[in-house]
C-alpha cells in the first residue's frame, strides 16, 4: 500500500501554487503532483505546458458535427453475486418456523457456497397480500415519459404572456425582444436573436436574394430546404430591424429550424444552444455557398472555419473539417481561467500521441461554447472573455512563429521555477519557516536574553543580535531581487504572443448568452450590442448596460453556470456601419404595414382612454354639484 507523507505534501502544494504565481487551484497542483509521484518539478513543468492533471481534448476545435463530446465515463457495472438455486419463503405465517430456520441455516453457510436467494415467494398467491410489481420495465418507461411531457407542459409562471398594447411601441433606438410562445424554445430564439446583431450575418441576410424562377421579376419565397429556412431569417430580421413592434414572436422562424427542446432542468442549455448553432451556422454557410455560385462570387467563409492538424501538408490522407462553434472547459479551476488562456493550454499540449489542431481558413464569425461539464472543488472562478480575441497564433501560416513564442514563454517559466524554488530554499529548511525562527531568535538576543551585569555578555549578545540581523537582511535584498525579476519574466512571458505579427486578424464579441443556473424563462437572458451601445435582453426586458456588466458578470457562478456562449467576429473597418440595409421589397412593406396597423391601434386604444377620462370628469363634477346643493338645503 502507497502511503503519503500530508505534512510534505501539503507543503509541495504551497510550493507548486507559488511557482505558477498563486493563480492555480489548489486541487489542481494536488492533482498534477501526484500525477508525477510528488515530483514537484517535473509537476511544474507539466503544469507550464498546459496538464492539469486530467484528460484533455484530443482536439481543440471540437464540434458536435464532427466528433463527439467528451463524456464522463461509464462507472463500472457492479458486481453481482449470483443467484443461489435456493429459494426461502419469508411471508408465510408467523407459527411457520420452517422458512426461519432454513434462512438461519443458509446464512451460516460458507461464503464460498452460493448464498441463499430472498425473491418472491412461488407459493400460491393470496388475496389477502396482493401487491403491486415494483420491477416492472414498462410502468417504469411509462413514468419517464410522463416527467418528461411534465417539464415541456409544466406551469413555471414564466409562460408566454403578450405585452399590453400601450407598452408594445419601440422606443428610438432601442434593440427588439424575441420570444418564443414555447418556454423549452428559449434557449433558440436567444440564439438567433443574438445572430441578428452579428454585423456581417445581418448584411449577409439582408442582401441574400432566393433565386428567381425562369421569366420571373420578383422573388418568391421558397417552397422548402434551407431557403425556405433562410427566407423565415430574412423575415424575422427584416422585423427586428424596422418594426415598430418592440417584442416580437419567435414561434414561426423555431419551427422551421426544430431545435430541441429544453424540457429537462438538468440539462445545460449550452449544449442544445451548441448544437442549434451548428444546425443554423450549416443551414446559413450552404445557402450562402450557393448564393456565391450563382452570383459568381469568390467563395468567403462566413459561420464555418477550416482545421486540422498542422503537419497537414507532410501526412497523405489527413482530412481538413469544417465547424462554427470552440468547445471551451470553462470551470473555472486553473490560473488559466480565461478564454485565450484555455485555448492556448489546450494547444500547447507537447505529447506526441496528440496532434497540433490549427485553423487553415478562418471564418467571419466564430462561437465558443463555455462548458461545464465537471465539478469544481474549492472556491468558483468566473471564466474571463475579452471584449477583443486574436486568433493569428492559432492560424496555420504562423504556426512557426507562435510556436516560438510559445518555446520562449517555457523557457522563461521554467526561469521563474528555478527563482521561486531558490527563495524556497532561503525561507525554508525542513519543512520549518527559517525567516520565523530568524526573527525569534532576534527577538530573543534583543529582548529576552539576560546579560546578569555582565558587561561582557551583553556585548556577545548584542553582536549575536547584529549579526543575525544582518543575515536577515541579507536574505529578505536577496528575496527581494528575485520577487522583481520573476514578475517581470511573468510579464514578458504573458505578452510574447501580443506582437504585431499575432495581432492581424481580430474579433470583437457581439453578443454574450448567459444561464443564472435555474429552469425557466427568465433564466436565460443576453448581452448585445447595437452602435457602440451594450443592452441586456431578458424576457420582456431590456436594459442598457456598461461593458464592465458584459464582461464581469458573475451570475450563476455558485450553481455551477454563467456565460455559456460567446458570439464573436471579425472587426469591421473604421467607420462602417450598417445603415439602410436592403432588405427584400415584398417584406418591408409587410412590417410597414404592420408599423401602421399598431399605429392605428394605439392611437384608437388612447383617444378611447381620453374619452373614457373624461366621462369619468364629468361624473365627478356632478357628484360635486349634487354634493354643493345638499349643504344649501340643510
Amino acid at each position: 500500500m502507497h502511503l503519503r507523507d500530508e505534512a510534505r505534501e501539503s507543503n509541495n502544494i504551497e510550493l507548486l501554487i507559488a511557482l505558477m504565481d498563486g493563480s492555480v487551484d489548489h486541487e489542481v497542483a494536488r492533482r498534477v503532483l501526484r500525477k508525477f509521484d510528488g515530483d514537484v518539478e517535473k509537476a511544474a513543468s507539466a503544469m507550464i505546458e498546459g496538464d492539469r492533471g486530467e484528460d484533455t481534448q484530443s482536439s481543440l476545435w471540437t464540434s458536435h458535427s464532427q466528433m463527439e463530446i467528451n463524456q464522463p465515463r461509464p462507472l463500472p457495472a457492479p458486481a453481482v453475486r449470483p443467484n443461489s438455486p435456493i429459494n426461502i419463503d419469508l411471508t408465510g405465517d408467523d407459527d411457520n418456523n420452517d422458512e426461519l430456520s432454513r434462512a438461519l441455516k443458509a446464512s451460516l453457510e460458507t461464503a464460498s457456497q452460493e448464498g441463499p436467494m430472498f425473491g418472491p415467494s412461488e407459493r400460491p398467491p393470496d388475496a389477502n397480500w396482493a401487491m403491486v410489481p415494483s420491477n416492472n420495465n414498462v410502468a417504469a418507461d411509462d413514468l419517464d415519459r410522463a416527467i418528461q411531457a411534465s417539464f415541456e407542459q409544466a406551469d413555471t409562471g414564466d409562460e408566454y404572456q403578450p405585452l399590453p398594447l400601450d407598452q408594445q411601441w419601440r422606443k428610438e433606438g432601442w434593440p427588439v425582444t424575441l420570444r418564443p410562445t414555447k418556454h423549452t424554445m428559449v434557449y433558440a430564439a436567444l440564439v438567433l436573436h443574438a445572430l441578428f446583431y452579428v454585423p456581417q450575418i445581418r448584411e449577409r441576410v439582408a442582401n441574400w436574394r432566393p433565386a428567381l424562377p425562369e421569366g420571373a421579376t420578383e422573388a418568391e419565397p421558397p417552397k422548402n430546404g434551407p431557403e425556405l429556412l433562410m427566407w423565415k431569417l430574412v423575415e424575422t430580421f427584416t422585423n427586428m430591424d424596422l418594426a415598430k413592434l418592440v417584442d416580437l414572436d419567435a414561434h414561426e422562424v423555431l419551427e422551421g429550424f426544430k431545435p430541441e427542446p429544453w424540457s429537462n432542468p438538468a440539462q445545460p442549455p449550452g449544449e442544445l444552444s451548441q448544437r442549434f448553432f451548428e444546425k443554423v451556422a450549416g443551414a446559413l454557410d450552404k445557402v450562402f455557398a450557393h448564393e456565391f455560385i450563382r452570383t459568381g462570387q469568390a467563395k468567403q467563409r462566413i459561420m464555418q472555419f477550416q482545421y486540422g492538424n498542422s503537419n497537414f501538408d507532410d501526412e497523405p490522407g489527413e482530412l481538413l473539417q469544417d465547424a462554427s462553434i470552440v468547445r471551451v472547459e470553462a470551470l473555472g479551476r486553473s490560473d488559466t481561467n480565461d478564454l485565450v488562456g484555455r485555448l492556448s493550454a489546450q494547444l500547447s499540449n507537447n505529447k506526441d500521441d496528440i496532434k497540433r489542431q490549427v485553423i487553415f481558413e478562418p471564418s467571419e464569425v466564430i462561437a465558443f461554447h463555455l462548458a461545464r461539464s465537471g465539478t469544481v472543488t474549492g472556491e468558483r472562478k468566473s471564466f474571463k472573455y475579452p471584449k477583443h480575441i486574436y486568433l493569428d497564433q492559432f492560424l496555420k501560416e504562423n504556426i512557426e512563429l507562435a510556436e516560438s513564442k510559445r518555446a520562449q514563454q517555457r523557457d522563461l517559466h521554467a526561469e521563474i521555477q528555478k527563482l521561486v524554488l531558490h527563495n524556497k530554499s532561503l525561507t525554508h529548511f525542513n519543512d520549518k519557516d527559517t525567516l520565523t525562527d530568524l526573527r525569534s531568535s532576534i527577538y530573543y538576543y534583543e529582548n529576552v536574553a539576560d546579560a546578569k551585569g555582565d558587561d561582557e555578555r551583553a556585548r556577545v549578545t548584542q553582536i549575536m543580535a547584529n549579526k543575525l540581523k544582518g543575515i536577515l537582511a541579507q536574505v529578505e535584498k536577496e528575496i527581494q531581487v528575485s520577487d522583481i525579476n520573476i514578475a517581470k519574466m511573468r510579464d514578458q512571458a504573458g505578452t510574447l504572443l501580443d506582437c504585431p505579427e499575432l495581432q492581424r486578424v481580430r474579433y470583437d464579441l457581439r453578443a454574450v448568452l448567459v444561464h443564472d443556473g435555474l429552469y425557466g424563462r427568465k433564466h436565460l437572458y443576453s448581452y448585445v450590442q447595437e452602435k457602440g451601445v451594450w443592452w441586456r435582453i431578458e424576457d420582456t426586458s431590456i436594459s442598457q448596460v456598461s461593458e464592465v456588466n458584459v464582461l464581469e458578470d458573475s451570475v450563476g457562478l455558485h450553481l455551477g453556470a454563467g456565460p455559456y456562449l460567446l458570439l464573436y467576429s471579425k472587426t469591421l473597418p473604421e467607420g462602417t456601419e450598417l445603415l439602410d440595409l436592403q432588405w427584400p421589397p415584398p417584406i418591408k412593406i409587410d412590417v410597414e404595414n404592420h408599423n401602421r396597423v399598431l399605429l392605428e391601434q394605439l392611437q384608437s386604444s388612447e383617444a378611447e382612454s381620453h374619452t373614457n377620462q373624461d366621462k369619468e370628469n364629468v361624473l365627478t363634477h356632478s357628484q360635486e354639484d349634487q354634493m354643493e346643493l345638499m349643504d344649501v338645503l340643510c
